[in-house]
């Protein structure tokens, strides 16, 4: 099985790279990954807007894994991540009519985000169903693996400040290990899957799991008079943009989720953080 990962540079893709444990992997990414443990891995240069580039290269692998995503607020740059270049690629599955399998990462409350963000990753669930071996992969909050990107969210906000939050949204974040043994076990699965956790936790939650662990002041909730006007506060203060509020505040549980009818013993973030040496 030859996959490739397009955008497989980032934080959940080079950890799935490595979980999948495919006979070959490629990925097309500008940036080449640096960190040892990689070079097995045949790194394709290229962005995601090349469709001349890039199109030409689905022909050769049996399975492609759409990892290219933005949470900008530049409308053209969200547009050719998450929008015109997965329909490019379900296009060329389409066309070479092989049975290629084509996934595509999108997040849990795709249908009930009122940003940009949200509306672009529909967009590109859309262009996805294209191919007729096709899956949506629905994700909360990933943790764990290498280079955590959940931990470096958290780690940011406690960087830029944030004093208050609303405890609000149950983000159900999923440790990587359990989203990479979901997707294997939906290796046949044609359609959409939600991939949260049954963790009820909120971002507030998180913070302060982790703050705790880090010694790291307590950050209070934003609630009553307190949470008025709170989220247009905190993006004027540039503690976070709207895309990201959103995220962060919104609700991800599905109690059809696939992690919670496959993963028995699921990891828990304060498990995880319980586990992190003190900084």
């Amino acid at each position: 099985m030859k996959a490739l990962f397009i955008g497989g540079s980032g934080y959940i893709g080079r950890n799935l790279m490595k979980g999948m444990n495919h006979e070959e992997t490629s990925y097309y990414s500008r940036h080449k990954i640096s960190e040892k443990g990689y070079d097995n891995f045949k790194w394709i240069e290229g962005d995601v807007s090349d469709k001349d580039r890039l199109v030409p290269l689905i022909k050769d692998f049996d399975i492609i894994y759409y990892m290219s995503n933005s949470y900008s607020e530049d409308k053209i740059e969200a547009f050719n991540a998450n929008v015109q270049g997965i329909k490019d690629v379900a296009y060329e599955v389409k066309r070479i009519d092989k049975n290629q399998r084509l996934i595509f990462f999108s997040s849990v409350n795709v249908h009930y985000g009122t940003n940009e963000y949200f509306r672009t990753r529909r967009t590109g669930e859309d262009n996805t169903t294209l191919a007729k071996n096709h899956l949506n992969v629905r994700m909360s909050f990933v943790f764990g693996g290498e280079g955590d990107g959940f931990l470096k969210i958290i780690d940011d906000m406690f960087k830029r400040g944030l004093e208050r939050f609303p405890k609000a949204g149950r983000i159900c974040p999923t440790h990587m290990d359990d989203l990479i043994e979901t997707l294997k076990k939906c290796d046949k699965t044609v359609g959409a899957v939600y991939t949260n956790s049954s963790s009820m936790i909120t971002f507030l939650d998180a913070m302060n799991i982790y703050g705790k662990k880090m010694g790291l002041p307590e950050v209070k909730e934003a609630s009553g008079f307190l949470s008025r006007n709170f989220e247009e506060k905190i993006i004027e203060e540039q503690k976070m943009n709207k895309i990201m509020y959103d995220r962060l505040t919104t609700d991800y549980y599905r109690e059809t989720s696939s992690v919670i009818r496959f993963i028995k013993d699921q990891k828990k973030f304060e498990d995880y953080v319980r586990d992190l040496p003190k900084a």
